[in-house]
């Protein structure tokens, strides 16, 4: 029991942590690589909302020169524009 006691008291002694930073044997090289290991990634992009793409489609169609049409007809004139359409 006594040895026991005796290797603990040793051991802690001898292997203790201390307050000394373990020797860096390459510092160049670890400062180097410190930020590839600890870095945090930056945060993504968010994807964008449906409002935006639709926006930004209208925005690339109105350059191209197209125009939108918005329009409530009845069933005949469907018919009648979608024939010009040749739909």
């Amino acid at each position: 029991m006594r040895i026991v006691v005796l290797l603990s008291i040793i051991w802690k002694v001898v292997m203790g942590k201390g307050s000394a930073p373990r020797p860096i044997p390459n510092q160049k090289r670890y400062e180097e690589n410190f930020d590839a290991i600890f870095r945090k990634d930056k945060p993504k992009d968010k994807p964008k909302s449906k409002a935006q793409l639709m926006r930004e489609m209208r925005a690339r169609r109105a350059e191209q020169g197209l125009k939108e049409m918005r329009i409530w007809v009845t069933e005949e004139e469907c018919v009648k524009i979608n024939s010009i359409l040749n739909k």
